[in-house]
């Protein structure tokens, strides 16, 4: 898939924590020293286990600590910074809006301030300043319009259902909502979990540039439509005043 300027956004190739982690540490065999034992004197008591306490107890630890490291995101990624979950909840909320752009409301637009990071809102105020003096001198354009939506639909391509594989990624891992959730398990290397927080916050910048493009233009279109109908009805009055 086309990634745009953000190819990168999610750690792959040779360099995958996932992959490293899935590899032996060691070489030779996998198998716990002690469990097959040449020692083992078949002529023992028969009801003698070759595998020993320790033994069951090393092996059961040793897949944990397995299981833990795949779970160890490397560091500057949003599941080292536990952001993965969150980021999560601003994409959708995003794309919900950005979905229906001349119906968000105000509150809609604190709530979603509300939930972006320091390092967004600096970024996104620097944006907006520029992009507020370049309008300034411009009258609508439908071109921009357009290319903000389709910047918007790319962008939401890839990165969407990472957002979405987060959430349901943490649902399927909520011993309370096991049995609502249906279909296969999602992978955490489907989700935000291993991706880079600088460009995943530069992704989320980026998306909140293009919803204040589309629902600005949108407001424009708005007034510009009530302008029209208002001197339609205007002049429907003076024609029925003059007949």
């Amino acid at each position: 898939a086309h990634v745009g300027p953000f190819k990168g956004c999610m750690i792959s190739g040779s360099d995958s924590p996932v992959l490293k982690s899935c590899m032996p540490t060691t070489s030779g065999s996998l198998v716990p020293s002690g469990v097959f034992s040449n020692d083992f004197d078949k002529t023992k008591d028969a009801n003698t286990v070759p595998f020993s306490c320790s033994n069951i107890i090393h092996t059961k630890i040793s897949l944990f600590n397995s299981k833990h490291k795949l779970l160890n995101a490397p560091p500057s990624t949003l599941g080292d910074a536990a952001l993965a979950l969150h980021y999560a909840n601003v994409i959708i909320l995003i794309e919900k809006l950005a979905s229906s752009p001349h119906l968000i409301s105000l509150d809609a637009r604190d709530d979603l301030y509300n939930m972006l990071p320091t390092s967004v809102r600096t970024s996104l105020r620097v944006k907006l300043k520029l992009f507020a003096k370049t309008l300034a001198s411009s009258v609508y354009d439908a071109g921009l319009t357009a290319e903000c939506s389709m910047a918007l639909v790319r962008i939401f391509e890839w990165l969407a259902p990472l957002a979405h594989n987060m959430i349901r990624w943490h649902s399927e891992r909520n011993f309370e909502k096991q049995v609502m959730v249906s279909g296969t398990n999602v992978l955490l290397v489907q989700t935000l979990y291993f991706a880079n927080q600088a460009k995943t916050e530069a992704a989320i910048t980026e998306l909140l540039m293009g919803l204040d493009c589309i629902s600005r233009f949108g407001r424009v279109l708005n007034e510009k439509a009530s302008m029209e109908s208002a001197g339609s009805r205007a002049c429907e009055d003076n024609i029925a005043c003059c007949v």
